[in-house]
């Protein structure tokens, strides 16, 4: 009866591990940026205070944005951006738009970036004194 059970447990833990297993290639951790934003900020329409956050992919151009202390969070959706005018490393762009900064890019490295679409990006874009760069680091990006 005891090794019965014990076998059931093993195969259960066997069957919850290996989607992990599979899913760290190399156990090798999925990538993870942490970055101190130093003021409010907003993502479309919800409202973040300055703090630090940790943004983790989750596949499919969405991206979380979790707060490390409290329980501000969000899942955005995200497009391709390009990174010939783009060199540096690990950081969050934000534009001013409306009397507020916006998240509008972010770059796991100097190669890596995705756009976060907003109606004013292109217009912005031009106009350097609304843009702001916040470095930030990466555990697990390329």
């Amino acid at each position: 009866m005891r090794s019965a059970t014990f076998a059931s447990c093993v195969a259960l833990a066997l069957i919850l591990a290996i989607p992990w297993l599979v899913a760290q290639p190399n156990g090798q951790a999925p990538p993870k940026i942490r970055v101190e934003v130093p003021f409010d900020f907003m993502i479309g329409q919800v409202m973040f205070p300055a703090g630090h956050y940790i943004v983790k992919p989750l596949g499919n151009r969405a991206f979380r944005l979790q707060a490390t202390r409290g329980r501000a969070s969000l899942k955005f959706a995200t497009g391709a951006i390009s990174t010939a005018s783009h060199p540096g490393t690990t950081r969050l762009v934000f534009l001013l738009e409306n009397r507020h900064y916006q998240l509008r890019e972010l770059w796991m490295n100097a190669d890596t970036g995705v756009r976060i679409p907003g109606p004013q990006v292109e217009e912005l874009r031009t106009a350097r004194e609304s843009r702001v760069e916040v470095p930030a680091s990466c555990t697990g990006c390329n």
